[in-house]
């Protein structure tokens, strides 16, 4: 079944991807791996903004984590077509937290749960969580990541 089939049957739909905010690529292509900037969550067009532990609830954050894994997804699809990834290997999530908050890697699950989802358990890739002070645009979760592209595209 292909990643896009995957995404149906979850009843998913992916965002409009966005464009650049400064001088980088959002997807960027070398040898076997597809390496995707650093995006946000955004939701009708427009980013999510607020503070995990002030503003923000932990569930609140997955929820943020979840639509900027989706967020990924249509900028990599918009890039080279879904149906050419064969896994993510490789996820660094950044929380926007009051200084108190400490669960970092549960907002990451957020995404990771949906890589979940739609790859099984034995591809799940490796991540790290952490929290900073500030993000772009006041967003709460900030993702970027390293996909394998598939032999047989």
């Amino acid at each position: 079944m292909s990643l896009r089939d995957r995404l149906m049957k979850l009843g998913v739909e992916l965002p409009a991807p966005i464009n650049p905010l400064g001088s980088y690529r959002t997807v960027s292509v070398s040898g076997t791996q597809l390496y995707v900037s650093g995006l946000g969550p955004f939701e009708n067009g427009k980013p999510i903004v607020g503070i995990v532990g002030a503003d923000l609830s932990l569930q609140d954050a997955q929820r943020a984590a979840r639509l900027t894994m989706l967020m990924i997804l249509a900028c990599v699809d918009q890039a080279i077509g879904l149906d050419k990834i064969e896994r993510c290997n490789r996820l660094t999530v950044y929380v926007r937290a009051d200084p108190s908050f400490t669960r970092h890697p549960q907002v990451a699950d957020g995404a990771s749960d949906l890589l979940l989802e739609l790859f099984g358990p034995d591809t799940l890739p490796a991540r790290s969580a952490l929290g900073v002070h500030t993000l772009p645009m006041g967003i709460p979760v900030e993702i970027d990541s390293i996909f394998e592209l598939s032999p047989n595209p």
